[in-house]
């Protein structure tokens, strides 16, 4: 009987696991298309292009969808299950509520295993291949980054920009600083997007009659003006984006990668602290590690905290879904939604707080399941006790 039970249930909660994943698998599928929409498909890029970004794009989708297709599946089963009696009718046969959620369990670890593999594997793999792609887009339509009368900040300069149609531009202004640190203005009334002369650069700028103001960084008294019929101003991928830059970042790491990078980054740090500054300065630096630091120790404890979140929220669905009373389903699906957002806004708060102030990353990345555990177990503590 027990091994029926087992089968039944679980059966039940995959059932409305899958079903629970087309939705928020949609939800998050369909904001990728309106992204690319906005950003490149609006700009005329290479539909084939847009659709291998889409493509790559799928292992995040998929590996985002799957916890949350874990809480709101279980809670729209375990709804079903007791508004149809059948809980009822499998407490009258002899079968305790831990023979029910024997099945449930294993469900949630089994969808934490999965998003687990394709959070380590795929998204690495398919990041990569998606930045790969994105600027390929780039460098065959470098128009993409710019956009009509705006304002655009990369590692290097400021860019501003008039009207912009078939890649000529009736007015430019970019503010930089030269190899010597001193500040750069350049202005012309009109431009033309051209494409780079090289790999390292994203896109030329050519430009008619412009004006160069060089400021000395030396004596603020003291500046330069030149004057070009034209002048050539090629931006650089790396300072566009640091993904696009050619060094591998920590979201394209798999967890074994990024557990031997943070040990190097680790052993590097020690080495600084060991080389120079008080016993004061020593201790402060231990208590708040570099700010690349302690974005790979994010990265890595994400990698484990957002897929096994599915074997928390499963912990907390169960009891919740057993206290429906009548249409369950209806019930367990917007109960899961709303645990769903504050889910993912303590999750992205905690990673915005952590890379913006330096918060301890771990804390931040695992807070989320924590507060979700708490709750599991008051309310699994109170179906128990019955």
């Amino acid at each position: 009987m027990r091994r029926t039970v087992f089968v039944y249930v679980a059966k039940e909660m995959l059932i409305h696991f899958l079903v629970s994943f087309l939705f928020f698998f949609l939800i998050f599928f369909v904001n990728q298309l309106l992204l690319m929409a906005e950003d490149i498909l609006s700009k005329r890029a290479p539909i084939g292009d847009v659709l291998l970004l889409i493509f790559y794009a799928l292992p995040q989708i998929i590996a985002t969808s799957a916890p949350f297709a874990a809480l709101v599946g279980t809670l729209m089963g375990m709804g079903r299950l007791v508004t149809d009696r059948e809980i009822l009718a499998m407490s009258a046969l002899g079968i305790s509520i831990r023979s029910i959620l024997a099945p449930v369990v294993a469900v949630g670890i089994a969808v934490s295993v999965v998003s687990f593999l394709t959070n380590d594997i795929l998204l690495p793999a398919g990041t990569i291949q998606f930045n790969r792609v994105y600027r390929k887009i780039l460098a065959s339509t470098p128009a993409l980054e710019l956009e009509s009368n705006s304002i655009k900040r990369n590692q290097n300069a400021i860019v501003v920009t008039g009207l912009i149609k078939d890649n000529r531009m009736d007015g430019l202004l970019v503010i930089d600083v030269d190899s010597q640190g001193n500040r750069r203005i350049i202005s012309s009334p009109e431009a033309e997007v051209g494409k780079a002369p090289s790999a390292a650069a994203l896109m030329t700028l050519k430009m008619k009659d412009a004006v160069v103001t060089v400021l000395d960084r030396q004596s603020k008294q003291d500046y330069d003006v030149i004057q070009a019929k034209d002048i050539s101003y090629n931006v650089l991928v790396k300072n566009i984006a640091s993904s696009y830059s050619g060094a591998i970042s920590p979201r394209e790491m798999s967890s074994v990668d990024l557990s031997r990078e943070i040990r190097k980054k680790e052993s590097e740090e020690e080495a600084k602290r060991e080389g120079k500054g008080d016993e004061a300065d020593q201790a402060a630096r231990r208590s708040k590690p570099s700010r690349t630091l302690n974005m790979y120790r994010l990265e890595y404890h994400k990698k484990f905290s957002v897929p096994f979140g599915a074997f928390f929220f499963v912990l907390i669905a169960f009891p919740l879904g057993l206290s429906a009373k009548t249409n369950g389903q209806s019930v367990g699906f917007m109960l899961g939604l709303i645990i769903a957002v504050v889910y993912w806004s303590l999750l992205v708060g905690g990673q915005t707080l952590s890379a913006k102030i330096g918060l301890n990353s771990t804390v931040m990345m695992w807070l989320p399941n924590a507060v979700v555990l708490a709750a599991a177990a008051i309310f699994m503590g109170r179906e128990l006790t019955k």
